[in-house]
């Protein structure tokens, strides 16, 4: 499991996908508030899954909360993959040794944490579950100032209730 809420959250600066690969930090995130840092591979078949409805939190809320993909693969490969699921935040790189996903103790992924502007840990799960990510969708709507415009996995949208990482 990843680090638990009121850890210190390990800083870091990594390369983000785009022609002059420039390098953001854990501090640059956080600048403003939180930040929401959702971990994955690309061979991964609960990252498949779930990354629709990670890049839905993107589209509801990375405007005030920043919704960041960690990338166990290169960038080159991570960030065609994201497109095809509609995750159009941005994409670090975290493939050369996962320094990032050990220095967070990930098990598995997709692992989702959620980082305080004081980089702490607030919240922090790993796999696929429903409930889950529809608390995360209410936490992330607070953290914004709004209100969710509805449930980000109803119980008819295809999805498995659970599926571990």
């Amino acid at each position: 499991m990843a680090l638990p809420a009121g850890s210190e959250a390990p800083e870091f600066a990594l390369p983000a996908a785009g022609d002059d690969r420039e390098l953001l930090s854990l501090a640059d995130l956080t600048a403003t508030g939180p930040a929401f840092l959702a971990f994955f591979k690309t061979s991964c078949p609960t990252c498949q899954l779930s990354f629709p409805v990670w890049g839905e939190l993107a589209r509801r809320y990375g405007d005030s909360v920043p919704v960041v993909a960690i990338s166990q693969d290169p960038l080159g490969k991570a960030r065609g993959w994201l497109d095809e699921r509609e995750f159009e935040a941005p994409v670090l790189d975290d493939s050369d040794g996962y320094v990032v996903s050990k220095a967070y103790e990930l098990d598995a992924v997709p692992s989702l944490v959620l980082v305080d502007a004081d980089g702490k840990v607030v919240d922090s799960s790993e796999g696929w579950h429903r409930d889950r990510a529809n608390g995360w969708d209410a936490k992330l709507a607070e953290l914004a100032g709004r209100s969710s415009p509805g449930p980000l996995s109803p119980e008819d949208d295809g999805r498995p209730p659970m599926k571990p990482g």
